[in-house]
């Protein structure tokens, strides 16, 4: 049978091992395997050295055998070698392997790498490359790419876009991008102003825990933007922006408290449990 052949059959039998929970015989198929260069076995080692509760030893191997991987043009290992440096704050060689796996396509990488090009992060900032490898993550479908590149197109004020890309973003479940577009429709920055739809996104964040959601909801409850004003459930959902942590809470609050009847707000402050676990009770 072909070297390469006995090598594919081994690196499987690792793979069973480690399915089994039988790290030390898994560790110990891979590691000469690894040794005579099986990229495959170089990249499954760095995973297993790096994974769970590995100590520094552990690390300095699973970098060593990630670099060893990702020399043989690796993507997988690549993307591994960059996280790993990123989390030991290396950013120059960190944006050295995500710039080389991002220039093979991996999303991941070129969002990584979007990220450390606009913090300035391992080399000089440079915001337009940010934006590019956004983009071309974006396009890829990665959700957080997605909000990233809406975020940097709002900033540059091309607002259409941006809404464009919080609602792909928004699509895919990611909380602070449908809170961004119910901004953006409650306003009308980038979209015809939406009152109604505004508030059903403000409600599907704020499900989610969203602080900032809760508050903007409580907002339009009491002025009675996208739904029929109601003082007591505005008060319930500024309650809950508070304990979340939102700053502007505890203003609307004390707002509330004097317009508000003291039956009211005993009310509200009992509705805030319910709020919290439902907001669509809420909402």
């Amino acid at each position: 049978m072909a070297q390469p052949v006995l090598a594919q059959l081994r690196a499987q039998d690792g793979i069973v091992a480690l399915e089994d929970g039988d790290i030390p015989t898994a560790l110990s198929i891979w590691t000469p395997l690894a040794e005579r260069g099986d990229v495959l076995a170089q990249y499954n080692l760095g995973v297993l050295l790096a994974a769970g509760e590995a100590d520094s030893a552990d690390l300095q191997q699973a970098r060593h055998w990630f670099e060893a991987a990702a020399l043989q043009n690796h993507l997988g290992a690549q993307q591994a070698l960059a996280d790993l440096l990123a989390s030991q704050q290396e950013w120059e060689a960190a944006r050295h392997w995500y710039s080389v796996a991002a220039r093979a396509g991996a999303a991941r990488a070129q969002f990584s790498l979007g990220k450390m090009l606009e913090r300035g992060l391992g080399g000089p900032s440079d915001s337009q490359q940010a934006v590019a490898w956004y983009q071309a993550a974006a396009e890829q479908g990665l959700r957080d790419a997605q909000f990233a590149l809406g975020a940097a197109l709002a900033e540059l004020g091309d607002v259409e876009a941006a809404a464009d890309w919080f609602e792909a973003a928004a699509l895919q479940g990611h909380v602070t991008a449908t809170h961004n577009l119910a901004l953006a429709l409650s306003r009308g920055i980038g979209r015809n102003q939406d009152m109604s739809m505004a508030r059903q996104l403000y409600l599907t964040a704020a499900s989610a825990g969203y602080a900032p959601s809760f508050y903007n909801l409580a907002l339009m409850q009491a002025q009675g933007r996208g739904g029929p004003q109601d003082f007591r459930k505005a008060l319930a959902l500024a309650i809950v922006s508070e304990r979340l942590g939102h700053n502007g809470a505890s203003a609307l609050i004390d707002a509330l408290h004097e317009v508000m009847p003291t039956d009211e707000i005993r009310q509200a402050e009992a509705l805030a449990d319910e709020c919290q676990t439902d907001p669509g009770s809420c909402g």
